[in-house]
């Protein structure tokens, strides 16, 4: 028998295999970066021992490796710019509720102790009245929204003016009647 001392190409070999199989648990461990750059360094060991077929699926799985790191990039990039937009709809949505608080707060402070009573009542019949209609105590929604209505219209138009809110209450009134 004869046997051989390993030489260096037998340790250049061993060395490309082990950085094949870190590369591999990088994979798993989702480091696609250092995935490839282990696979890199083990074709550059394989190109010293002209081991072409294993240089070869070496590259193939750099390439397909990269592209999934274009894609991982571009997908975050994607869901940052939702991200994004959609918080600068929900700023925008948050200012304009805001805005429109300020506003009512103004009306109610320019508006007479008597007024601001009247709208405070509307929002409370206007609360219990939902409930209620969820209930189905449609004889009582139709007496609040009746009361509400003439709320409402005993608010001068040139102080408040509720056409808007009173159509709405009417709308609401004759589906709920033709419920009954």
């Amino acid at each position: 028998m004869i046997f051989t001392m390993p030489g260096p190409f037998d340790e250049l070999e061993k060395e490309a295999e082990t950085l094949e199989k870190q590369s591999k648990e990088e994979f798993d461990r989702k480091n696609f970066v250092l995935a490839i750059s282990l696979l890199e360094e083990a074709a550059e060991l394989y190109s010293k021992l002209g081991y072409q077929g294993k240089i070869s699926m070496i590259n193939k799985r750099i390439f397909q490796l990269r592209n999934l790191v274009k894609f991982e990039k571009q997908d975050t990039v994607v869901k940052t710019k939702g991200e994004i937009d959609l918080q600068k709809r929900a700023e925008t949505v948050l200012k304009e509720k805001e805005r429109y608080n300020n506003k009512k707060l103004a009306e109610q402070k320019v508006l007479p102790p008597e007024m601001r009573r009247k709208i405070e009542q509307i929002k409370l019949l206007l609360e219990k009245a939902g409930k209620e209609e969820n209930l189905a105590k449609y004889q009582r929604v139709i007496g609040r929204y009746e009361y509400i209505l003439e709320l409402y219209k005993s608010i001068p138009k040139d102080v408040l003016n509720f056409s808007k809110e009173i159509y709405e209450i009417e709308k609401k009134l004759s589906i709920i009647r033709e419920k009954l």
